[in-house]
């Protein structure tokens, strides 16, 4: 499934029955459910809604001032991390980019009132 970038291949890792696409070389982000195409939210909350927020920091070089960082609650649920490249920031929602250290997941959202909403 090529969305972008000719040179790219991308194939549909399923996680928790959420198939993700996560390109690093193009920065595709795609979402899928059933065989059928899956809101970004709807994918977000599946993979990661048991995530616990762990505080905020400054940002150093993500695409918003602040970095959300949030500990997976057991080994299990950071297996899902691996669906997406490690240290490389992805849209994964209009205003909102995620990445990860292989530990934690890092959410840089860029909508104040998203990252208002995201840390309660």
């Amino acid at each position: 499934m090529n969305y972008l970038d000719p040179g790219c291949r991308h194939k549909i890792e399923s996680l928790s029955g959420v198939g993700v696409v996560a390109c690093a070389a193009c920065g595709t982000v795609g979402w899928w459910g059933a065989d059928l195409p899956l809101d970004p939210v709807e994918g977000m909350t599946r993979l990661f809604g048991q995530f616990d927020l762990l505080g905020s920091l400054p940002s150093l070089r993500a695409p918003s001032s602040e970095v959300l960082v949030y500990r997976p609650p057991n080994w299990r649920h950071r297996s899902r991390l691996k669906a997406f490249p490690q240290g490389v920031w992805l849209e994964v929602n209009p205003d909102l980019w995620l990445t990860h250290d292989g530990e934690h997941l890092l959410l840089a959202p860029t909508d104040p009132l998203l990252s208002t909403n995201l840390q309660r």
